[in-house]
């Protein structure tokens, strides 16, 4: 258990969640659900980037590079060992956090998310706090990503395959992780999408909070299937259309049209050789975790007795 003093320390009146998981894969979602019940509050007027917590704080190193790398980075990985390391990570945390807080709620909730793969760490720090993640398929939140990334890694596909391996690693790190997390629920996106008021429930019950009125927009499931289609094609039914829409507002300022040109010929050209290239090299590890490179809107349920999920997808 915990090798730093709690007794006595201002949180324990309240329970602490946080919520991890790759950019794009739902976490602001979640975190936005839980904030809006009235036993619970979330960071607000931070003036930070969507509020995480990561951002304003000094006992650990936030912000570790782009959405295709942070998890590669030594310091992203965070235990026990790095708690005990400085005692008063938990006080600093706090005073960090609590001014935007509303400490008359119960339940205090952190959303960043490479929390993923510090859990232990905040366990920790915090004993008995709880933890939410969030996973989504890998290929979709790869293509999700995309429009954040630069040139080289991915957002004219032929940096995709690094977004891909980069969810695997962070993930194999969280699989283990897991082993050691006392109070941890997992969401799957995919399960979030088909079934919403039976994972909300799961989450009001995990955090023994009242969530009645809560909504999640389902139709953000149908941009799953258009990334399957993406996935399968690289896209080319829609290719002479879209290069027209391109080339009639090059130069104007709807959006970025010269680099989405760019991006819908190579999808093209390399997205299929991707699949491929990634089902030979991470297909195995991928599976592991429960997700199909030819299933994009399916994910098994998550289990921790294993790096994987249980066998049976829904």
């Amino acid at each position: 258990m915990s090798g730093t003093s709690t007794s006595g320390a201002p949180w324990n009146g309240h329970r602490l969640a946080f919520v991890g998981g790759l950019h794009r894969s739902g976490t602001a979602l979640v975190a936005r659900i839980l904030s809006s019940s009235p036993d619970a509050s979330g960071l607000t007027g931070t003036g930070a980037a969507l509020d995480e917590g990561q951002h304003i704080q000094d006992a650990y190193v936030g912000s570790l590079g782009n959405t295709s790398q942070w998890s590669f980075h030594p310091q992203a990985h965070l235990t026990e060992e790095d708690a005990q390391r400085t005692p008063d990570a938990g006080a600093r945390l706090w005073e960090s956090w609590s001014p935007y807080w509303d400490l008359e709620r119960t339940v205090l909730v952190e959303k960043s998310p490479p929390n993923l793969t510090k859990m232990r760490y905040l366990q920790e720090l915090f004993p008995g706090a709880r933890f939410v993640v969030v996973t989504r398929h890998p290929v979709v939140q790869a293509l999700a990503v995309r429009k954040w990334a630069t040139r080289t890694r991915g957002r004219f596909t032929y940096g995709f395959p690094r977004l891909v391996e980069h969810w695997v690693h962070a993930h194999d790190v969280f699989a283990q992780d897991a082993l050691h997390i006392e109070n941890l629920l997992v969401l799957r996106y995919e399960h979030l999408m088909r079934e919403p008021a039976r994972e909300l429930d799961r989450l009001a019950q995990f955090l023994d909070l009242e969530l009645r009125g809560s909504r999640v927009r389902t139709a953000d499931g149908d941009r799953t299937s258009r990334y399957a289609e993406l996935w399968e094609t690289g896209g080319r039914a829609q290719l002479g259309g879209r290069v027209r829409h391109h080339l009639a507002h090059l130069g104007s300022r709807r959006g970025t049209p010269r680099g989405d040109l760019v991006r819908d010929v190579t999808d093209v050209a390399l997205l299929p050789r991707y699949r491929s290239v990634l089902g030979e090299h991470l297909g195995e590890r991928i599976s592991a975790h429960g997700y199909d490179l030819d299933l994009l809107d399916r994910a098994a349920p998550w289990a921790p007795s294993r790096l994987g999920p249980t066998a049976d997808a829904r």
